[in-house]
């Protein structure tokens, strides 16, 4: 033991003394929340189904903690950032990150710790025209706006650079999945072909500084081996500013087809005005929209279904614990993260195409949703409170795939409901605060045709440690 203590002592001296090794910076946080989820089927006479969050599955009260270290390094042309991370719903098989003899994980799925390495950006610049970055750190595509394409920390491979004084690209090759069936392949049921559970995405993205404003057209390629579908996204993003409002835009189309025939054709946009009043008070308000599909028995699938709907992290709309951005998958049909109904339809629940987990389905019946917010900083009352609260209007844009379990001879109203949430952050000093979140989904006339007519709600609270 004493050679042992040697020999590190050696080693961390000589680390020291090297003056070539870049230095090497750690931070992190630790974040504990207790939450609280209630009638995500909008039925309080039945019991709650699952829900999943980033700590597992879960359902009405519990804790989730989201523990992360990372840290750091870099040159003048080189940088290497890795964040690891345990994300995990708090229960004792998770703190002892325990298997117990003839347990079984699938059973307690939340049971166990796992712990590796989040997040990983590697970066070189060739020239400022041209720099190799790989990893899997946070990518996007339109997150700026209405998050409506793509957004994740998705594996990636690509290059980023300036072209011109006031023009960037962002080329990338994302492999969202890339894998071979092992337990077929020991059983000698071998896979059609090796790429047959793939999914792959190519993106281009522009970006031209224009007087006060941001214009971005890109263009996505799926190739979706794992859903047997192709689709090309072709878009536009704008941001800016202009006195004391900043405006934001989004417009997006999807044209592509599935092996056995059937054509996907879509579009989705977005816009939306924030205006900064004053410190205390800076309001917005939006318009977010994705195509419904009319017929899910035609070969025409226009349901909209982006690579991975971000709008939980978007700027103006976007809420970490909104009500919209949990998973209410079991009736609304927007997932984690999502804000679209991508994964519902009561009707030949098929055609998937992207989507979280890759189960979006072309035969969706899309939404319409108008949002009113504001935001602020309430120092003048309560040193060092912070606000932001909205309500979103939501709508329906097709019900011909939805299903009116009251009266099966009506149609499904197309009014979905009304969602507010608010949230209060107070920050003690910059290294602690509490976070706390009220959501509730009003249903209006359309979920309480195909559910119920009592109130989705959750309750959030945030304990943040940042080092």
């Amino acid at each position: 033991m004493k050679r042992l203590f040697m020999l590190v002592a050696v080693l961390v001296a000589v680390a020291l003394a090297a003056p070539s090794w870049a230095a090497i910076e750690f931070f992190g946080t630790a974040k504990v929340k207790p939450t609280y989820y209630d009638d995500f089927d909008f039925n309080d006479d039945a019991n709650d189904g699952l829900t999943i969050n980033e700590g597992g599955l879960t359902k009405g009260a519990h804790m989730r903690a989201e523990l992360r270290l990372g840290w750091k390094a870099q040159g003048d042309k080189w940088s290497v950032k890795m964040i690891t991370e345990a994300d995990v719903i708090m229960q004792k098989d998770t703190a002892d990150r325990s298997y117990y003899v003839g347990s079984d994980k699938y059973e307690n799925p939340n049971t166990g710790g796992e712990f590796g390495i989040e997040r990983v950006e590697l970066l070189y610049k060739f020239n400022p025209a041209f720099e190799l970055q790989t990893g899997w750190d946070i990518r996007a595509l339109d997150i700026k706006t209405g998050g409506l394409l793509y957004g994740d920390d998705h594996p990636f491979i690509g290059f980023r650079g300036q072209l011109a004084a006031n023009t960037k690209y962002e080329l990338l090759y994302i492999p969202v999945q890339n894998y071979v069936d092992v337990k077929s392949q020991l059983e000698d049921k071998y896979l059609d072909a090796v790429d047959s559970n793939d999914w792959r995405v190519y993106s281009l993205k522009l970006n031209r500084k224009v007087g006060g404003f941001n214009l971005s057209p890109f263009v996505a390629y799926s190739d979706n081996d794992a859903r047997e579908a192709e689709v090309a996204y072709y878009g536009f993003e704008m941001t800016g500013k202009a006195g004391k409002f900043k405006p934001s835009f989004e417009i997006v189309f999807a044209d592509g087809e599935f092996d056995a025939g059937s054509d996907i054709s879509s579009m989705a946009a977005f816009a939306g005005i924030e205006m900064d009043v004053c410190k205390a008070f800076t309001p917005y308000v939006a318009l977010r929209y994705t195509q419904g599909d009319d017929d899910a028995t035609d070969d025409d699938v226009e349901g909209w279904v982006g690579i991975t709907d971000i709008g939980r992290f978007t700027p103006l709309m976007g809420m970490d614990g909104g009500i919209l951005s949990e998973d209410l998958g079991q009736s609304y049909g927007a997932t984690l993260y999502s804000y679209s109904p991508e994964r519902f339809s009561s009707v030949n629940k098929a055609n998937f195409y992207g989507g979280i987990g890759n189960g979006g389905s072309g035969n969706n019946p899309g939404q319409i949703l108008a949002a009113i917010g504001a935001k602020g900083d309430l120092s003048s009352v309560v040193d060092k409170l912070s606000y932001k609260t909205q309500v979103f209007f939501i709508w329906y844009d097709e019900t011909d795939n939805l299903v009116n379990a009251k009266d099966s001879s009506k149609d499904v109203d197309d009014y979905a409901g009304t969602t507010f949430d608010l949230q209060l952050k107070y920050a003690l000093d910059k290294n602690f605060s509490i976070d706390y979140i009220f959501g509730v989904f009003v249903p209006g006339d359309g979920i309480e045709d195909q559910y119920g007519d009592d109130v989705a709600m959750t309750n959030c609270l945030t304990l943040a440690w940042t080092y």
